[in-house]
């Protein structure tokens, strides 16, 4: 496994999952929502001072920068909004963290998530309109919701070497 990709709704566990397995495989990790971060501030900032499109065009840049890299990568649950995006996923090992708004919004951060920090039940609507494109993109699904972290460890593990 040389890059194994990480897509699904905000809460589906992407980066948890994707740091412990990355360990566990001894690859190297990466977080696209990070690494947009680390070089241009916090993501709540960049939405409200450029706009959720300017987000989009760093997060490209990210996921390139991460795919040259290697290993797992986390990626932002709208990672798949953009069509460059869609392509540059295409051929690469990508596992759908599928999961439900039960099991999210009550250990996710609100203040952190600009798309959700004004409304957390828009997360249904935003998973409805973003479900196909994760399918679409997905060599494999995995449902995180209500498992505990080692069997889906064990899980993406195997989905990993397929």
């Amino acid at each position: 496994m040389d890059t194994l990709i990480l897509i699904g709704p905000m809460g589906s566990g992407k980066t948890t999952l994707g740091k412990k397995l990355a360990k566990e495989l001894e690859v190297p990790f990466a977080d696209t929502d990070k690494l947009v971060a680390k070089e241009h501030g916090s993501i709540v900032d960049i939405f409200a001072k450029f706009g959720e499109e300017h987000f989009r065009t760093l997060e490209t840049s990210a996921l390139i920068k991460a795919l040259a890299n290697g290993g797992v990568i986390a990626t932002g649950g709208g990672i798949v909004l953009s069509e460059e995006n869609r392509r540059l996923l295409s051929g690469y090992r990508t596992i759908f963290l599928d999961t439900s708004s039960e099991h999210v919004l009550d250990k996710i951060n609100l203040s952190k998530r600009p798309l959700l920090k004004d409304n957390p039940e828009r997360w249904d609507a935003i998973y409805l309109e973003r479900k196909a494109l994760y399918e679409q993109c997905a060599t494999a699904t995995v449902f995180t919701g209500g498992k505990p972290i080692k069997a889906l460890i064990s899980q993406l593990k195997q989905e990993a070497t397929r």
